[in-house]
């Protein structure tokens, strides 16, 4: 269809151009009342791209349709050869280009339909159990809806809540290619539906708010549907899993927070890319208007069966997105400058949630490695933590790929913290240790497995004997190895197999708010 409607724009085109350029030769050979020389008559007609004879060529002469024109009173006929020779090339160069997108474009659809393990890693190995489970969508037009939920309500101790749930919406939602639920020790109930159309987004995660409604109501005819808070994202084929998490927990957490609205969804590329776009002036300005909360993520001990630890964990209060996780921005911050005030912030922020607490409360503390590296910044480290008087119970965290590419660096850097009685632990840690460039440090307190290696790992044998080497060498180093995003029961009971020490996770506690600032 493209290449008839091309073709014949240029033959339309190519008829108005012979018309036009016919009447002004006609114009200019009226000037003329005695006959006209053959040789200067060619040279005339040729500047308005007629010929005197038909062209050589069959298929142009066949496509040239003579012209007639008066020259005093004499007739004659011409041909446009010229004109018609540039549309005929215009149209084969069109028709090859078409041909060629066209095969090329079907060799590469071909290749995408051959490769669906490709398509499916994009969507993402960061996932948590309770994150939106990975699935194909179609076309740009259909799209995988994730959704959290709660309530304020107790469910009856003789329903087992997975299979009740999996049931009640499997039967509401069978139309739909992939419909999963997750019940999470928190309380908390995941939902994953795939495919959906765009425009039916909207309608579906009203049903499923209303088919979670019904399914309590069962056990608590009082319940209110004010009492059942739903957030949800939607998103597009490659979405990054960790992402979509997180806009869901802010979704779900701007619902709890209103008193009439019930559902919160946002989409992830498009509110991200646009709310997001000026995420460095506008995050800044947030931080310094202390529009922003701290919540603590405790980490638990297996042995001690208490919490040892909170990390400090921060959430800006965006006007669009509500409660916006670090990760969700961080990277849209490229000035050196901010970065020291947005760490400057939290540690500030952290040392009074200290204050206020009893001693042997600890808190551990992410730094952006580019503060790390600022000497400014680590010298007012130092000076803030000393004035604090509570320098002993905070825990500077460095990923453990930052510190062998600069150990020269920390390990003096390390010294100057272990005065102040400031330990350190490394994080998102994936592979086994490098023994050699760890035995000599001696304020390093833990390492933490990233959540890429704890997540599903009792279906994974590889990662298994990944962690129980990892753990081997942290005993021989004497430093305790801790889990890092543990959200369901198999990977804890895998994890304590395994022998490491302690973790933190949805499994366990959900972030805990830091009240004082967050009614500021």
């Amino acid at each position: 269809m493209l290449f008839i409607v091309l073709n014949l724009a240029i033959v339309q085109f190519t008829g108005t151009w012979i018309a036009e350029e016919a009447n002004r030769l006609n114009v200019q050979l009226a000037y003329y009342i005695v006959p006209v020389p053959a040789q200067e008559l060619s040279v005339l007609v040729q500047q308005f791209g007629f010929s005197i004879f038909p062209s050589n060529d069959v298929l142009i002469a066949w496509l040239s349709s003579p012209y007639h024109f008066k020259v005093g009173e004499h007739s004659m006929s011409l041909y446009p050869s010229n004109m018609i020779n540039w549309a005929v090339t215009c149209c084969l160069w069109l028709n090859a280009v078409l041909v060629s997108a066209g095969v090329l474009g079907w060799i590469a659809m071909s290749k995408r339909a051959k490769s669906p393990d490709r398509r499916r890693k994009l969507i993402g190995e960061k996932t948590m159990s309770a994150s939106p489970d990975v699935m194909h969508v179609a076309t740009e037009q259909q799209v995988t809806m994730f959704a959290m939920f709660k309530w304020r309500c107790e469910l009856p101790k003789h329903i087992e809540p997975q299979s009740h749930f999996s049931v009640t919406l499997a039967k509401c939602f069978n139309k739909y290619k992939y419909c999963s639920a997750k019940y999470l020790s928190s309380g908390t109930l995941t939902v994953t539906l795939s495919v959906l159309n765009k425009d039916e987004v909207e309608q579906t995660v009203k049903r499923l708010h209303e088919v979670v409604y019904q399914a309590l109501l069962a056990f608590r005819g009082d319940l209110s549907r004010s009492a059942v808070k739903c957030g949800a994202c939607f998103y597009s084929e490659g979405a990054d899993q960790t992402q979509v998490y997180q806009i869901a927990r802010s979704s779900l957490s701007v619902a709890q927070n209103h008193v009439w609205q019930h559902i919160h969804m946002l989409p992830l590329n498009h509110t991200l890319a646009e709310s997001l776009l000026d995420a460095e002036i506008n995050i800044m300005e947030d931080i310094r208007a202390g529009r922003f909360v701290l919540f603590c993520q405790p980490l638990f001990d297996f042995k001690s069966q208490d919490v040892i630890q909170s990390e400090a964990l921060l959430r800006v209060r965006h006007k669009t997105l509500g409660l916006i996780t670090a990760g969700q921005f961080i990277h849209k911050i490229h000035l050196n400058e901010h970065l020291i005030e947005l760490d400057k912030a939290i540690v500030v922020q952290a040392l009074k949630v200290l204050a206020k607490e009893p001693r042997g409360f600890s808190v551990s503390v992410n730094l952006h490695v580019v503060n790390w590296s600022n000497s400014d910044f680590l010298n007012w480290l130092i000076v803030t933590l000393k004035e604090s008087g509570r320098a002993s119970e905070v825990t500077l965290e460095l990923m453990i790929n930052d510190f062998y590419q600069h150990k020269a660096y920390f390990e003096q850097f390390f010294s100057s913290l272990a005065s102040l009685g400031t330990n350190v632990v490394l994080d998102h840690v994936i592979k086994p240790l490098d023994i050699v460039q760890l035995h000599t440090l001696h304020n390093v307190v833990g390492i933490k497995l990233a959540f890429e290696l704890i997540h599903d790992i009792n279906s994974c044998a590889k990662r298994r004997a990944v962690v129980k080497q990892i753990v081997n060498q942290a005993k021989k180093l004497q430093i305790p190895v801790y889990a890092v995003g543990v959200e369901t029961q198999d990977e804890f009971n895998c994890i304590k197999r395994l022998g490491v020490d302690g973790a933190q996770g949805y499994f366990f506690s959900a972030p805990l708010l830091e009240l004082e600032n967050s009614l500021n």
